[in-house]
């Protein structure tokens, strides 16, 4: 019996302590005891990811306009106002000594399955946006136009995209 009513006595203390909690719950009674400063500082982002590192043509045949083997997609996103996604490719050199280099004007892009291609061999606007946007992914297809002097061989050279921006 002692034991139950010592517990009693407990829960009626605790309801009055907590009374006071309760009425504290009331914001605009509250005293300010410190201040903590809070600065975000968002850094310029940009993100240009390409779907493969490498695209392969096989030039079987006589000369002429062969596509690349797949397609590239390319995503750019970025936290920027306004931006550009340029490319422009080297020319194709052989691994062997006795052939010429294939022109980087020989080397041409379309956009989204368009078949109008337009030459590497100068820099190239791809695509431009701005940062109110999600990330956008483009489809890239790649054509080489072969000519009667190539010598048979593998060719290598790169496409290089650059990335130009308005903060």
């Amino acid at each position: 019996m002692k034991r139950k009513i010592f517990i009693s006595i407990l829960i009626i203390i605790g309801l009055f302590l907590l009374e006071p909690l309760a009425v504290a719950e009331d914001y605009s009674e509250w005293k300010e005891g410190a201040r903590l400063s809070v600065t975000a500082v968002v850094a310029p982002y940009t993100s240009v990811k390409l779907s493969v590192n490498e695209i392969t043509f096989d030039v079987k045949g006589e000369p002429g306009d062969y596509d690349a083997n797949q397609s590239v997609s390319i995503t750019v996103g970025s936290n920027q106002s306004k931006w550009s996604v340029h490319a422009k490719a080297n020319e194709l050199i052989p691994e062997s000594d006795k052939a010429s280099s294939l022109p980087s004007s020989r080397l041409a892009f379309s956009i989204n399955d368009e078949n109008d291609f337009k030459d590497l061999g100068q820099n190239r606007l791809l695509i431009e946006g701005d940062a109110a946007k999600p990330p956008t992914a483009f489809t890239l297809n790649f054509r080489l136009t072969t000519e009667w002097e190539d010598l048979p061989g593998t060719y290598r050279g790169d496409i290089i995209f650059s990335f130009l921006s308005s903060p």
